[in-house]
């Protein structure tokens, strides 16, 4: 091939002594392209193309619609009006999209209309999530949680993070605004400036700076919320816009009503389009179950279960399946291994984890208490606890314990029972 300095190349038969295949064609210019696209090749030519074939070709010409070949030829729609409705010159954008009320009215109405849903129910507006739990009466008056008993230690704590509330003497918070500038909210910042005008000297607690006004502002926020508060604000005469009431009302479907299709004026609610389909009173489904007690109206009452024998899913209603999480059927191995890790009843509860005994921060469980201790051991426990025995009332309270047990083992607990004379 060939390539000139113009940069366009031609093809070069590089095979002149092999024939060309196919037939070739003659000189005269024809070609599919030319055929198909008279109108451009062929400008002598009044009507490029005749109309019934003009409805099958593609027309890329910028901005015209192009229409199925099956209604190209429908001119029906020419014969009707324009639908829709115009609007004037002048309407913007934000002006249609915005359709908020713009009053109280409109804005209890949409109100009215939202409450029927189960969002707005379960998830109103600025509240919190209602899940439809009633809590009893006790919750609601004592609170969740049991207090914590004073005797318990842990009350030090219990202050550090909450500290009793006290009023702060005047002296101590005049040093704090020195030290920290720790004001009250609202309080005005007192530098030690001495105004003066031309009048002498000015207060400021007394003096109002800036322009004179007839009555101080109050209850700013909530008249700006609520205009209503305003003794001075005048409701407007124009409670919605006409132009939006109009869209709303041809554009929205209201709840229980009929669109507005512009189709002409309201008809009366009470009338009923179409042809009566009983002239007089006929039997029907409430004339031919009327005449039935209404216990032989109910369902039978094999419904929804199978009357198959051997079919139906029916047990004990008092079996459990699976097994327990604690296995207290079984009994606890002497030495239990650190990777066993099921519960053999032996093990505390989450009660004992919300309220810890009194001597669980000393490393004394509930079991020591419960267990045999030696005579001698007892009575150092209790020695060091600041019991003043001797052994007389020692070996008495430890004679009467015994006899608590069949086997005459004594505990910690069972002495100190014997020791106030519970038993």
């Amino acid at each position: 091939m060939s390539i000139k300095a113009s940069g366009h190349s031609h093809p070069t038969d590089s095979m002149p002594h092999l024939k060309a295949a196919g037939i070739g064609g003659g000189g005269d210019g024809e070609s599919c392209e030319v055929t198909l696209k008279p109108e451009i090749y062929n400008k002598k030519m009044k009507e490029p193309c005749p109309e019934h074939i003009l409805k099958w070709r593609t027309d890329f010409t910028p901005g015209r619609v192009i229409l199925h070949p099956g209604v190209a030829e429908d001119t029906d729609f020419k014969r009707l009006e324009v639908y829709g409705r115009s609007e004037p010159v002048g309407v913007k954008v934000h002006e249609i999209m915005n359709t908020a009320p713009k009053s109280m009215l409109l804005a209890l109405a949409e109100a009215k209309k939202e409450a029927i849903y189960q969002s707005s129910k379960r998830e109103p507006l600025g509240k919190q999530y209602v899940r439809g739990h009633e809590l009893p009466s006790a919750v609601l008056t004592n609170g969740f949680g049991k207090g914590t008993p004073q005797e318990v230690a842990g009350d030090q704590t219990k202050r550090l993070l909450h500290p009793l509330e006290r009023i702060v003497p005047e002296e101590e918070r005049q040093m704090y605004i020195k030290s920290h500038a720790n004001y009250l909210p609202g309080e005005q910042r007192h530098r030690g400036y001495n105004w003066v005008d031309q009048e002498g000297m000015i207060d400021p607690a007394q003096y109002r700076f800036g322009g004179a006004v007839k009555e101080g502002e109050k209850a700013g926020v909530a008249k700006a919320f609520n205009p209503g508060l305003d003794p001075h604000w005048k409701r407007p005469d124009v409670v919605v816009e006409k132009l939006l009431e109009d869209y709303r009302e041809l554009a929205s479907e209201g709840l229980g009503t009929v669109k507005n299709l512009g189709f002409g004026k309201y008809t009366d609610p009470q009338h009923m389009f179409g042809v009566a389909s009983q002239k007089g009173p006929e039997w029907g489904v409430r004339e031919c179950i009327g005449n039935y007690p209404p216990e032989e109206q109910m369902p039978d009452k094999d419904l929804g279960k199978s009357v198959r024998p051997g079919w139906r899913n029916q047990g004990d209603p008092n079996r459990v399946f699976g097994v327990p999480s604690i296995r207290s059927d079984i009994s606890a191995p002497m030495l239990k291994s650190v990777a066993d890790h099921q519960n053999y009843g032996d093990e505390s509860g989450a009660g004992t984890l919300l309220y810890p005994p009194r001597f669980s921060d000393g490393g004394v469980t509930q079991a020591d208490f419960l267990s045999a201790t030696s005579k001698a051991e007892l009575i150092d426990i209790f020695r060091s606890a600041g019991f003043d025995l001797d052994d007389a009332v020692a070996s008495d309270a430890y004679a009467r314990a015994q006899r608590l047990d069949p086997r005459g083992m004594v505990s910690v607990q069972s002495f100190r029972m014997a020791l106030n004379g519970e038993c």
